[in-house]
């Protein structure tokens, strides 16, 4: 009877793989609230942003927590309109190539996306730079320079400057915040 030959050989098979096509496919980094962070994932950042890998997974954790928080708002929603132009953004900065999976530049894309446009409606609306704020940050500024351009000249660069360094702490305040409240294991 051949059967138990055969079925030892085919054993023998699945239990020791032929050398040579032993191959990691794909690497679980993290893990947030349940949901796994890939290699490929943190790779895909990283060729995005510029930055080394340990600086992309700490960024896609920060991501992972603010789009679930952003998918929770109507407002934050992306239209079928704003994906292409984004993603044909996103291919010129990143050189024009088509090398990354179509599917993982969308999905980061509408990630992007979805947290820009809700903290556009939830934070942008708080940042608030009072004429005194501005006054202050000319003062400080310029105090020690001879060649001084004037206020109404620097003014609307300064308020932007400072809207920007105000919407960015309250990003930063609730990153924080999101991250306190989730259950994040990176795996070494």
């Amino acid at each position: 009877n051949p059967w138990p030959a055969l079925l030892a050989l085919c054993v023998l098979a699945v239990v020791v793989p032929a050398s040579g096509y032993a191959e990691v496919v794909e690497r679980i980094l993290a893990v947030v609230d349940g949901r796994p962070l890939t290699l490929s994932e943190v790779r895909l950042l990283a060729q995005v942003r510029g930055e080394d890998e340990k600086a992309a997974l700490a960024a896609l954790i920060d991501e992972r927590l603010m789009f679930r928080d952003a998918s929770r708002l109507s407002q934050a929603a992306v239209t079928q309109e704003e994906e292409p132009r984004v993603l044909a953004g996103l291919r010129e900065r990143m050189g024009g190539g088509e090398q990354e999976p179509e599917a993982e530049l969308r999905r980061l894309v509408r990630r992007q996306l979805s947290i820009v446009k809700y903290v556009e409606f939830r934070f942008r609306p708080q940042v608030r730079i009072d004429d005194e704020a501005v006054r202050h940050e000319y003062d400080s500024r310029y105090a020690k320079e001879t060649d001084v351009p004037s206020l109404a000249a620097v003014a609307e660069e300064i308020r932007a400057g400072l809207a920007e360094r105000e919407l960015t702490a309250k990003i930063e305040a609730w990153v924080k915040d999101l991250r306190s409240q989730a259950e994040i294991r990176e795996n070494p």
